[in-house]
């Protein structure tokens, strides 16, 4: 398993050069799957929308004020900032890549991966077709699953190094704290990437997103299952043969735990397999 993950970690690495190319914006959004990224957009496209009188967001994943390198922005007016699952070239590992192409700064979304690989298999569930079991090994390949244990390992590894490299360039938002305190979070997120939102600005993104109000603009031309409505708690997804496997891997390959006890294993509200958009 070692050289094949390793083998296709550098595969993917070598040949996505996106971060690069969609350098001129304002700020990148980087996330996990299933991490709160609608979420956290809705509130900062909302909070934007009032800065700058614009309509709010049309649909709960905001694409209109902060979508992906290939959208086209609504609002020419608004900084331009780009929202994506992306991890970066290892030429963003060095200091030098982003003093000579002014690289823009990067706030990081990131999960307990347990709950974002819980959360992922109850939205593809029908799409996988098989037990937790086997989707929780995952495919170092990246072929089979749109995220998996291994896709994580890429994300959190190679965010990390980029965070050594520039770490004043680089913050790392964990979902659990925004859910914690969403005002702090949303406020730092646009610290981070230069935006002067106003207290009036930040309460608006807040008010915004709730779970009524994203749900009730849910993008009709998007596949459904964005909020996962799972009632078993994270851990019980796991047996124990799962937890030691789980756990050993983390061990073995995950440069840093951002915080999180991957030997640790609760059915407490923070590892709850909770909706999350």
């Amino acid at each position: 398993m070692s050289a094949s993950y390793h083998f296709h970690r550098l595969r993917r690495a070598l040949g996505n050069f996106s971060l690069l190319q969609h350098r001129r914006c304002a700020g990148h959004l980087a996330s996990m799957h299933q991490s709160g990224t609608h979420w956290l957009k809705f509130m900062l496209g909302s909070a934007l929308a009032r800065h700058y009188g614009v309509p709010g967001p049309k649909y709960n994943h905001a694409n209109d004020l902060i979508g992906g390198p290939h959208d086209c922005p609504e609002y020419p007016q608004l900084p331009r900032l780009l929202a994506a699952h992306s991890i970066p070239h290892p030429l963003l590992y060095l200091g030098a890549t982003h003093a000579a192409w002014q690289l823009p700064p990067y706030c990081v979304l990131v999960r307990d991966i347990r709950a974002s690989l819980v959360s992922n298999y109850e939205k593809w569930r029908a799409r996988y077709d098989c037990p937790f079991s086997e989707f929780l090994r995952g495919d170092p390949t990246g072929r089979r699953y749109n995220s998996d244990i291994w896709w994580c390992f890429r994300f959190l590894n190679a965010w990390e190094a980029v965070r050594r490299a520039v770490p004043d360039r680089v913050f790392v938002l964990r979902y659990e704290d925004l859910q914690q305190d969403p005002r702090g979070g949303l406020a730092r997120v646009a610290a981070h990437v230069g935006l002067a939102l106003t207290a009036q600005d930040l309460a608006a993104g807040l008010a915004a997103g709730t779970k009524d109000q994203m749900a009730a603009k849910e993008d009709p031309a998007r596949p459904q299952g964005a909020v996962n409505a799972a009632a078993r708690a994270m851990a019980d997804y796991f047996d124990a043969e799962d937890r030691r496997w789980f756990t050993a891997q983390c061990a073995r390959y995950l440069v840093s735990d951002y915080g999180y006890d991957y030997a640790r294993w609760s059915n407490d509200a923070r590892g709850a397999a909770a909706s999350s958009l």
